[in-house]
């Protein structure tokens, strides 16, 4: 799939502000994070100097990164009603009617959900064959599960939990019961992972099934803690033309420029905004896209590293993200700048492949 497709709305209704903040709280606490802002983890831009360092000699898990929404899922049972609940980046909270979790081992009539669970996911569009678009959530990480903390577990044992106490059991009550689950507005389904050195098993087998978008590969260390903020143990590769980067837009205003200049402006913190560059726009695309919008200043923009585009701008716009409260802050748009720099296309990357699945075996004293 080629066409980026615009990012999926979230189902659900925003929780008030006040109700909103008593989650945030019940979240800091359940994670343990001391804290009420989003405690999801962010990856770092796969540099190959660094990355081929830590995949060389620390295990890593890897799987697609896919091109969607991400969230995290806190689900309740609260006065004997389950409840599910989506946290955004922006630390803003939806409630999703008529979607429940239920708790594993049990049989029908389910009595048990899920309770102070809170796990990692991304809502993608999935398109059918026949057109129909169908919203997945696919779980990838795991925070708490009805209340055990389990952030400082190996990745691969929170993804044991997410996947036996939380997607199985949704999926078998899927499964048992279709009507009820026909009236949900997404399927829940546990996102694949493999050893670091298997990514021609993602490529091959993983990517081409695929009914949504994918725009790289997501490393994890698999013995590394989840880290909630910017985490080094889990590494972004795209390759060098798809390395994108959020920014805040002004529109510059001249009698003597048509169409208009679009500035660029980096993050950094607060609500400071420096220019950072000028987007490569040719005049079409104002006209295809930014004229008929009444206005879109203070706007967050996906734009894509294309320096063949426009010359000399490279920054060309993807879409809107208006999921995102901020553009990427200075210091991550310094590190995507640093891969797009020190990166490493597919075929560089499947070549170490044999390297990195050899030194894995030495590690874990597994046969070659």
């Amino acid at each position: 799939m080629s066409a980026h497709v615009p990012i999926p709305d979230i189902p659900g209704v925003r929780v008030p502000f006040e109700e909103t903040k008593s989650l945030r709280r019940r979240v800091g606490d359940i994670a343990n994070t001391g804290k009420f802002t989003f405690p999801g983890s962010q990856p770092v831009s796969f540099t190959k100097t660094q990355a081929m360092a830590e995949l060389m000699t620390s295990d890593y898990l890897v799987c697609e990164k896919s091109d969607g929404v991400r969230v995290l899922v806190l689900m309740l049972f609260d006065k004997d009603m389950p409840q599910t609940f989506f946290a955004t980046r922006k630390n803003e909270y939806f409630y999703v009617r008529n979607v429940a979790f239920p708790a594993p081992y049990q049989k029908t009539p389910y009595e048990k959900y899920h309770h102070n669970t809170l796990i990692d996911a991304e809502l993608v569009v999935d398109v059918e064959a026949d057109g129909r678009r169908v919203m997945k959530l696919l779980g990838f990480d795991a925070l708490v599960i009805n209340g055990k903390n389990i952030m400082n577990h190996p990745l691969d044992r929170r993804l044991d939990y997410l996947n036996r106490h939380v997607i199985a059991p949704y999926q078998e009550m899927c499964r048992t019961c279709p009507t009820y689950c026909r009236g949900q507005p997404f399927m829940a389904e546990f996102k694949r992972f493999e050893n670091s050195f298997a990514v021609q098993t993602i490529q091959r087998e993983v990517i081409p099934k695929l009914k949504h978008e994918s725009d790289g590969l997501i490393f994890t260390s698999r013995v590394a803690p989840y880290t909630p903020g910017t985490c080094n143990k889990i590494m972004k590769w795209k390759p060098a033309g798809e390395n994108s980067i959020d920014f805040r837009v002004r529109v510059i205003a001249s009698s003597t420029t048509s169409p208009p200049e679009i500035e660029l402006l980096a993050w950094h913190g607060g609500n400071d905004y420096h220019p950072f560059a000028k987007m490569a726009m040719r005049p079409e695309d104002w006209d295809r896209t930014f004229s008929r919008i009444s206005s879109f200043n203070g706007s967050v923009v996906e734009v894509s590293y294309t320096p063949d585009y426009c010359p000399p701008h490279v920054w060309k716009f993807m879409r809107f993200r208006n999921d995102k409260p901020h553009g990427n802050h200075i210091s991550v748009v310094d590190k995507i700048i640093a891969s797009i720099n020190d990166s490493m296309e597919l075929d560089e990357l499947l070549a170490e492949m044999p390297r990195i699945r050899t030194e894995w075996m030495k590690r874990n004293n597994a046969p070659l």
